[in-house]
This record gives C-alpha cells, sequence and structure tokens, in this order.
C-alpha cells in the first residue's frame, strides 16, 4: 500500500508540473495564462488514483478508460502518452500509433513518443517505421542510450549484428561510458564471436578510463572462460584497487595461491584484511610461520574458537628455531590438549600432538593412542602412518614398525626427508633384531 500512495504522489506532482515546469517568473496575465493552459474537472485526482491502482494491477483496459477520459476532460498530453502506453500493453498498435502521432503533432521535439511510436512498429512487424522513429529519438535525445538501445535492437532482431554494435560505438565515441561499451562488447563477442577485439576494447577502456565493476566482470567472465588466470587474477586485482570490495581481494588471491605464488597472495590479503583464514593458510603454506603465529594468536583472541588455539600451538612448534626446548614443548602440548578437550576432533591436531609425544619421548603410549584417533578417520593418510611407524619404533618393535612403513613407501616413496629417515632407522633397526 505505502508503494502504491508514493507512486500516486509521484505521478501527482508530475503531471503538476507538467503544466508549469516552463512557466518563467510570474509577468501578470502571462503566469495566469500558463497555470490555465489545461482545462481542470473537479474529479481529476480522483481519477488519477484509480487510473494508477489499475495500471499497478494490470487492469490496463480499466486504466487506459480513465486516462483517456483524463485527457479529454483536460487537454494535458501526459494523459494521452499514458493512454497510449497502456495501448500498447493491450497490444492495441494502430490506436496507439494514432494517439501518438497526434501528440507528436503538439510535441514535436518529445523524444519520448517516438520511442513509444518504435515499440508499436516493432510490434506489428513495421520494420523501416520503426527504425525511422528510433532513429528520429536519437536525433532529439542523442546522449539517452535508450534511443541506441532500441536501434540497435532493431539491427539485432534482422541479424544485422555489425550495425548494432557500429551504433553503440557512435555512442561509445562520445561518451567513453560503460554501459555502450559492455553492450557494443556483447554483440562483438556474442554475436560477431570477435575474441580478441573484445577483450582489446575492455582493457584498454579499463586502463584508460576506469575498472569498474561493470567493465572488469565481463572481462573477467571472458577470461575465466579462457581459463587465463594470470589475466583473472589482475582483474580481480583492479576490481578490488576500484572498489575496495574485499571480496574480489580475495578471488585473486585464491587463484596465486593455487599457483603457489605466494607472495602476491600474502600481499592483497594482508592489504585488503580480506580473509583472514586464507591468509594463515598462505602464510603456513610459504612457510612464513612467524607471520602465522601472530594471526593464529589474533584469530583466536577476536573468536575464543580452540581451532585457532591448536593452530597457534601447532606454529608455536613450527616458528622455534629450539624445537627440543622443553619449556617450548610443554606451552605445545599444553595448547593442543586443551583444544582436543574443547572439542577439536579433528585428524591433523590428533596426529600433530601425538607425533609430538612419540618423537620427542614424552608419552609415546599416548601419542600412539592419538595417532590411531587420527587414523580411524583416515585410514590412509601416509603421515598418519609413519607417525604409528614411528611410535612402534621408539617402543623397541621394529618388525611392526617397518610392516607400517613399507606401506607409507608404497604411498609418497622416499622423497620426503622425514620419511626417508624413519625408514633408514627402522630398516637399520629390524635388520640387527634379525
Amino acid at each position: 500500500m505505502s508503494r502504491y500512495l508514493v507512486t500516486t504522489i509521484a505521478l501527482l506532482l508530475f503531471i503538476a508540473g507538467c503544466s508549469i515546469k516552463n512557466t518563467p517568473p510570474s509577468h501578470g496575465g502571462e503566469a495566469k495564462e500558463k497555470k490555465s493552459r489545461y482545462r481542470t474537472f473537479a474529479l481529476e485526482n480522483d481519477y488519477i488514483i484509480h487510473a494508477l491502482y489499475y495500471k499497478e494491477h494490470r487492469a490496463y483496459a480499466r486504466a487506459y478508460t480513465l486516462f483517456k477520459e483524463l485527457y479529454d476532460k483536460t487537454g494535458n498530453p501526459e494523459y494521452l502518452r499514458e493512454a497510449a502506453t497502456l495501448l500498447i500493453a493491450l497490444k492495441e498498435y494502430d490506436e496507439a500509433l494514432e494517439d501518438l502521432k497526434m501528440l507528436t503533432e503538439k510535441e514535436p521535439e518529445n523524444a519520448e513518443l517516438y520511442r513509444l511510436m518504435t515499440i508499436a512498429y516493432v510490434k506489428k512487424g513495421r520494420r523501416e517505421d520503426a527504425l525511422k522513429s528510433a532513429e528520429k529519438a536519437l536525433e532529439l535525445d542523442p546522449d539517452n542510450i535508450k534511443n541506441v538501445d532500441m536501434i540497435a535492437s532493431i539491427y539485432l532482431n534482422d541479424g544485422e549484428n555489425r550495425k548494432a554494435f557500429e551504433a553503440y560505438e557512435r555512442y561509445y565515441e562520445k561518451h567513453h561510458d560503460d554501459d555502450s561499451l559492455v553492450r557494443m562488447v556483447s554483440i562483438l563477442y556474442h554475436k560477431m564471436n570477435e575474441r580478441k577485439e573484445s577483450l582489446s576494447l575492455l582493457e584498454t577502456h579499463s586502463k584508460m578510463v576506469g575498472c569498474s565493476e561493470k567493465v572488469c566482470l565481463f572481462l573477467a567472465q571472458i577470461y575465466r572462460q579462457q581459463n587465463s588466470l594470470d589475466n583473472l587474477a589482475s582483474v580481480y586485482e583492479r576490481l578490488y584497487g576500484a572498489t575496495g570490495k574485499s571480496e574480489y581481494a580475495q578471488r585473486a588471491a585464491e587463484i596465486y595461491t593455487y599457483e603457489k605464488r605466494y607472495k602476491k597472495a600474502v600481499k592483497i590479503l594482508e592489504s585488503s584484511g580480506a580473509d583472514k583464514r586464507l591468509l594463515l593458510a598462505v602464510l603456513k603454506q610459504s612457510r612464513e610461520y612467524k607471520k602465522a603465529l601472530k594471526l593464529a594468536k589474533e584469530l583466536y583472541d577476536e573468536t575464543l574458537d580452540p581451532v585457532w588455539q591448536a593452530e597457534y600451538g601447532v606454529l608455536l612448534y613450527e616458528a622455534a628455531e629450539k624445537k627440543s626446548d622443553p619449556k617450548l614443548l610443554k606451552k605445545v602440548e599444553r595448547l593442543l590438549s586443551s583444544s582436543i578437550e574443547k572439542g577439536v576432533d579433528e585428524a591433523l591436531y590428533l596426529n600433530y600432538l601425538g607425533y609430538l609425544l612419540i618423537d620427542h619421548e614424552i608419552d609415546i603410549a599416548r601419542g600412539m593412542k592419538l595417532v590411531e584417533r587420527a587414523l580411524k578417520m583416515e585410514p590412509d593418510s601416509p603421515f598418519y602412518l609413519d607417525s604409528l611407524a614411528w611410535g612402534y619404533y621408539k617402543l623397541g618393535r621394529c618388525g611392526k614398525a617397518l610392516d607400517i612403513m613399507k606401506r607409507v613407501v608404497e604411498k609418497m616413496g622416499l622423497d620426503d626427508k622425514e620419511i626417508k629417515l624413519h625408514w633408514e632407522k627402522i630398516s637399520r633397526c629390524r635388520s640387527k633384531e634379525k
């Protein structure tokens, strides 16, 4: 209801304004003549309200009848224009054209009338008449892209893609706006299959005029279809720079991370604050453990999520220069144990704490239980199997350890330094047992 009232008030003000919009400052009799330009009648506002109600509820025939009567009673051409618009909606194109032609005789400079005539001609299939009225609208209002849209749509409907492109091109050469560029390139790319020229136009505009969302999202769409990740990341960076929207920084960082260009990913994530979790993952991947440690602490302080407490514990150990420091080991064990007690039941952290307890011989039995819990979640993980084998080795059960390590080496080979070290030590231990 509120929307209806707002619409009603807006049109009332609009119609009231029509009768005085060209009125100069008051000069006696001349001002009175302007004010009485159209006839009035007592129920005019009631008619308007009802006409708008019917129009909003798609009762176009009733709305038309009221607007036509409003015109007959007042002579105000705005009512007849509304009536003609409704006739087009009712598919009464001939009658609409008659009214519109009559209106153009009274208002020959009104481009909107020619746009409505274009629609009626198109609906009737009168292509040449439609083109003439669309060209007239453009002549009267050359800076309104709606007029170019009408001309272009006629050409496109006839398959004359080059002419439609050139219509937008002429407009673009004058305005260098995003809307005409996107329409122009859309025809070039989708209708004419001119991929290189499309990219060239979009790239040139983005660099010379600016990387607006409308232009650069189109550019990103093309690069995505071509799987051109470097260019796609570059476009997202420009979009972030132009809009400040962190989502674009995140998309660029995701691509850089996928391509293992970690420095670029870290740089844009740090500058944008787009995704701290992704930043933490990239910092870990690039082995920048001290930065990652600080960020994990920040995430935990912000959220109190025990996952970040576990991450902090892992990174505290990874960032340490002296990993055998008893104080360090005690603190890492406390952090990881606390996280697990708080409900962090993830194989990664269970194995990490388990391996720590095994490798530093803090509590081998407990460590192996934690690793076994991790293996229940991921029974084929070579890293967790390696931890379990290392536990058996620490307990002196080298045969059992070697059996498990054989499975690890089958999956991983000996490229990993730690796995290679474990394999060699366990193999030697097994040989001595024999």
